[in-house]
């Protein structure tokens, strides 16, 4: 059963891929050009105050230097402009630009449509059954967050 169960998970992982893929698709060209991670950097700069890369590192639990690299191309694609507080000329800081807020508008809606879809879905179910859900899948992903964070470790 263990197998049956993990072969789930990779094909539920894999198809997730592919529908956030064609969500982007259907709300606009403009996800298309943002990958998954940038797309929840741009999620974090819109929703966290004084965004910085410590916040958003922490936030989306990935290292400075990624989220460094990140901001890098988001600024490229124009989506986000850095500034510096005049208070603190030390702190870089983020904003969205009116082509990021496009971006973050339209990712928000896409994940509105995706989770009112899945509560039709889970509507079908006992609340014993989706409780026991809940806590299976929630151990599963303090395990596998714990495997990220050792094989961070590992890497430094």
């Amino acid at each position: 059963m263990y197998n049956e169960i993990l072969n789930t998970l990779f094909t539920l992982f894999d198809i997730s891929n592919q529908l956030e893929i064609l969500y982007k698709e259907e709300f606009g060209d403009i996800l298309i050009d943002y990958t998954y991670t940038e797309m929840h950097c741009i999620d974090c700069i819109g929703k966290i105050e004084n965004p910085n890369v410590t916040k958003i590192s922490k936030s989306l639990g990935l290292t400075k230097a990624a989220i460094s690299k990140i901001i890098k191309k988001l600024t490229d694609k124009e989506a986000v402009e850095i500034y510096k507080n005049p208070e603190n000329k030390k702190e870089t800081y983020y904003k969205l630009t009116a082509i990021g807020k496009n971006v973050y508008e339209k990712h928000l809606k896409m994940h509105e449509n995706w989770c009112e879809k899945d509560k039709l879905f889970f509507k079908g179910f006992k609340q014993t059954e989706l409780k026991i859900t809940y806590d299976i899948l929630n151990k599963y992903t303090k395990l596998l967050q714990t495997r990220l964070e050792d094989i961070k470790e590992h890497l430094k």
